[in-house]
């Protein structure tokens, strides 16, 4: 359902309960305990828990690839950026011969 991270936690910005809404597949979510979840494939469809960002969609491939004890950096990037890496991404697999457009 998600990656839970270890590392630094992330102290919420207020204790109060929020309500459910929903999520979306590499969402960023912090816990009680202040440790992120990066939810992934077959993720609940709603959550609770303060989300702070999304990993962009040209990525998501990487989250599958990791193990157990792997280090991963984050990085903020604009909405226009991360469409473009997308569709290079998406070009680069069609002109493989890997995706059908």
């Amino acid at each position: 359902m998600g990656l839970h991270l270890e590392g630094h936690s992330i102290a919420p910005e207020s204790s109060e309960e929020m309500i459910t809404e929903g999520v979306s597949l590499g969402a960023i979510q912090i816990t009680a305990s202040g440790l992120p979840i990066i939810l992934f494939v077959e993720q609940q469809t709603t959550g609770g828990y303060p989300k702070i960002a999304n990993v962009i969609s040209a990525d998501l491939h990487s989250l599958g690839q990791l193990r157990p004890r792997d280090e991963i950096r984050f990085e903020q990037v604009s909405w226009d950026a991360a469409c473009t890496l997308l569709l290079e991404q998406e070009q680069l697999l069609a002109s493989n011969g890997l995706i059908v457009e």
